[in-house]
């Protein structure tokens, strides 16, 4: 099981992706709205278009320079984005086994 922080600006999807994660083992910890810094975790699963969710993503990997990201997102992770470490990348809309292969990868890639 791991911890994955989830940063998705879409209510629906939010709920989705917390609901699928919870079905994959997984403890989902939804990103609050503030510029905190995201608490400790295995993971990142974020919609990469938020400024405050690149933020968080920028300041994760600043205290986890290893945290694996996924960016979620009907567009792809720009170049900004992809500066900041390693990334996977999963395309919306996707499912449930694209996101499970999305999560086993990016764990494995952050030993």
């Amino acid at each position: 099981m791991a911890s994955i922080l989830v940063g998705e600006a879409d209510p629906r999807v939010r709920r989705l992706l917390v609901v699928l994660l919870k079905c994959l083992g997984h403890e989902a910890i939804v990103l609050g709205g503030g510029p905190a810094a995201p608490p400790p975790a295995d993971l990142l699963l974020l919609e990469p278009t938020s400024p405050l969710y690149l933020e968080q993503a920028r300041t994760a990997r600043t205290h986890d320079p290893r945290l694996p990201i996924i960016s979620v997102s009907v567009l792809p992770a720009g170049a900004d984005f992809l500066a900041h470490g390693p990334l996977t990348y999963l395309r919306k809309p996707f499912t449930s086994a694209r996101l499970a292969a999305a999560i086993d990868s990016a764990l494995a890639h952050s030993d």
